[in-house]
């Protein structure tokens, strides 16, 4: 669910600097749990670019199973 979390607050915040500052983790730790997350699931959620990132369709879906979780 941590995961999960995280993932919810770098979408909201489109880049996962700011939603480090916001969970107070550091950018490359959260960085980290991200591309774990994405070798586990074996999916990419994010579109990383210069200005943030976006979800992909994968990350859209991933995005909207966990609401229904939580």
């Amino acid at each position: 669910l941590q995961q999960i979390r995280y993932v919810a607050e770098i979408a909201r915040h489109g880049t996962i600097s700011k939603a480090a500052q916001e969970l107070y983790i550091t950018q490359p730790h959260l960085s980290s749990v991200l591309k774990e997350l994405e070798n586990e699931l074996g999916i990419t959620i994010f579109s990383r670019a210069r200005k943030g990132v976006v979800l992909t369709e994968d990350g859209m879906l991933l995005r909207r199973r966990a609401q229904e979780i939580v």
